[in-house]
């Protein structure tokens, strides 16, 4: 799924194909470790997944690793993974949700207004040293 993410939307996490091929399974269960990740599943396929992790001062919740299946796009599925990682981050006593969507993507940027997010002004490179920008989404809960 991982990896189905990254051959997709290459330009969308901060993580590389490269580097995610180069990762054995302990890396995989490690990355995985401090989070909660939400999978949809139709039949034997994954349709979607998305995290949620405490922000790094503990303070927040964070939406992360969202992705939906290009054929399962625009059906809602998106919604719904935003919504169970609000439900987790309420549940757990976040009062805030935030996550980073790369600048130019648009179609990310309104499915996460339409969930209640706005831009908060904040601005980061996607990996380090490389040009592209991503910005920061917030929602209360």
């Amino acid at each position: 799924m991982r990896l189905a993410s990254l051959r997709d939307s290459p330009l969308a996490f901060s993580a590389t194909l490269e580097d995610a091929l180069g990762r054995d399974e302990a890396s995989w269960r490690e990355g995985l470790s401090g989070r909660t990740q939400f999978v949809a599943m139709f039949a034997d396929d994954v349709v979607a997944t998305a995290g949620g992790i405490a922000g790094p001062t503990g303070d927040f919740g964070e939406l992360v690793s969202m992705w939906v299946a290009p054929s399962w796009r625009g059906k809602g599925v998106g919604a719904r993974m935003i919504e169970e990682v609000a439900g987790w981050a309420a549940s757990v006593g976040f009062g805030e949700l935030r996550l980073w969507v790369v600048e130019g993507n648009q179609v990310a940027e309104r499915s996460y207004a339409r969930s209640g997010f706005a831009r908060t002004g904040q601005q980061q490179p996607v990996r380090p040293g490389e040009p592209a920008l991503e910005f920061e989404m917030a929602r209360r809960l």
